[in-house]
């Protein structure tokens, strides 16, 4: 299934199931969806510290971030509607799980622990979802997010990647030996939903895990801290 035909074929369920047309949906879908929401309810609300180590989620974010969390520093203090914001990015995951397995996706794994070696550091995580033997990403974004970043596709993405979203795409496809699928954006504001395709070359590729190794080694051997922003 091509990343359009993926999207017409969400977006297509979702229109029948907001006009009342009948779709199917095994229950068995439902309970897993309801499993993997109780899973991340109790990561968000049984949330205790943890030692600083690169992994795939952030190893694509500014060094200077890194080095500071690695040293110890205090964090700023995040706004008290933050939790809520965290569980509504895991409620967005479920939901798409289920409108995929309803649209007909060819869902070929997901939740699948990643390994990446990279500059003599191995750098783990777990990966969302595979669609057709490719690695995608779910997520939620504020609507300006999903009207201006990303609408231009990995381009658009990676001109201005602070979350480091192509670093942890790229680690996730290596690291499990998948294609390099995209992202399903929902925008959590009015339930529209894209799917960006990854569509980076050789070259691109190449400068990214440049990008990433340069970081892991700052990182690893202390290096002068140089702030980045």
């Amino acid at each position: 299934m091509s990343i359009s035909t993926l999207e017409a074929q969400i977006r297509m369920t979702m229109d029948k199931l907001s006009n009342g047309e009948p779709v199917e949906c095994k229950d068995e879908w439902i309970e897993a969806a309801g499993e993997m929401f109780k899973d991340g309810l109790r990561k968000q609300l049984n949330r205790k510290p943890e030692p600083f180590r690169l992994r795939m989620s952030n190893i694509g974010r500014p060094v200077c971030q890194l080095q500071m969390e690695k040293a110890g520093k205090e964090k700023s203090k995040m706004p008290y509607n933050h939790i809520v914001r965290m569980m509504l990015g895991d409620a967005v995951e479920c939901i798409v799980e289920v409108l995929l397995r309803v649209a007909g996706a060819n869902i070929t794994g997901g939740k699948s622990q990643a390994k990446f070696d990279i500059a003599g550091t191995t750098i783990e995580g777990e990966n969302d979802i595979e669609i057709d033997g490719m690695t995608f990403d779910t997520k939620s974004a504020s609507p300006w997010a999903y009207d201006n970043k990303w609408q231009d596709g990995w381009h658009g993405v990676a001109k201005d990647d602070a979350f480091g979203y192509t670093a942890q795409l790229l680690g996730y496809s290596k690291g499990t030996d998948t294609g390099l699928g995209g992202w399903i954006v929902v925008n959590k504001s009015t339930g529209e939903i894209r799917v960006v395709e990854a569509t980076p070359n050789t070259q691109e590729i190449q400068e990214l895990e440049s990008r990433i190794a340069e970081t892991i080694h700052k990182v690893d051997f202390d290096e002068k801290f140089e702030r980045c922003f």
